[in-house]
């Protein structure tokens, strides 16, 4: 007998390695995570470097109060003065623009007035709130000035004397009398109050 010959059975080869596409895939996202750890490594961030913030630079204070006071009318020499003497100089050159700019006292004579006091801003806010919003018989913008620069409350000043004017029919000079010295009273039919005797007046407390 013969024997027959079989051709060989062919075993399947393996398929080459990337041959698919997810393998492609895969080796391609592996080798671009491979080169960004090695430029990582190789530039290291510091946290220094990583966030840069950078904030405005604050404007010089003596060179905004020189201008402020120059555009207030003020001249240079005494604008110069003003502001080298000043401990916090643009709130002496923000007083007089104010009051400058919202009233009709001139820039100089402001200024004498800011100089002279503890709280400038404040003065400003008085000066121009009691020129704007009494409702009572106005007076003169100096004297205005005058009695803010008096008060050692500015604000608190200026509230009363325009809280006082809603309801009291009474002229701003007399009602900034009364809230600069509340010892000046007044009558309910308008007249000074008077004096009372002086054994009915209590002694001053002494203090232990």
């Amino acid at each position: 007998m013969h024997n027959r010959k079989f051709p060989p059975t062919s075993s399947p080869k393996p398929a080459a390695t990337g041959s698919s596409p997810t393998a492609r895939w895969i080796l391609t996202l592996g080798t671009q995570l491979a080169a960004l750890g090695l430029l990582a490594s190789a530039v290291p961030i510091s946290p220094a470097s990583a966030i840069t913030i950078r904030f405005p630079r604050s404007r010089n204070a003596y060179r905004v109060c020189a201008v402020e006071l120059i555009e207030a009318g003020v001249g240079a020499e005494a604008a110069a003065a003003a502001c080298a003497d000043a401990l916090h100089p643009r709130d002496i050159s923000k007083c007089a623009l104010q009051i400058n700019r919202k009233t009709n006292i001139s820039g100089v004579e402001a200024l004498s007035s800011c100089r002279r006091v503890r709280r400038p801003v404040e003065l400003a806010t008085c000066v121009v709130n009691i020129n704007s919003k009494t409702r009572t018989q106005p007076a003169a913008p100096l004297l205005v000035l005058d009695g803010c620069r008096r008060s050692l409350l500015p604000q608190q000043f200026a509230e009363c004397v325009v809280g006082l004017s809603g309801k009291l029919d009474f002229p701003t000079d007399r009602l900034m009398a009364t809230c600069l010295d509340p010892r000046d009273k007044v009558s309910l039919d308008g007249r000074p109050a008077p004096t009372p005797p002086t054994e009915l007046i209590a002694p001053p407390s002494r203090l232990n």
